[in-house]
């Protein structure tokens, strides 16, 4: 991420920013708008996928 406004990758999962609604969407079509949040949502996300 090298502006505020880029979507979020760990991994292989990308977490989109949307300028509409100011946030990053989740793959469940939550938006979350604390970066530190969606960081830690997409790292999650890559462990699952890993380990599965």
């Amino acid at each position: 991420m090298t502006n505020p406004h880029d979507g979020i990758t760990v991994g292989s999962v990308t977490l989109p920013y949307s300028i509409n609604r100011r946030g990053w969407v989740a793959p469940s079509g939550d938006i979350i708008k604390n970066p530190f949040k969606a960081q830690r949502l997409a790292e999650l996300m890559n462990n699952k996928k890993v380990a599965a």
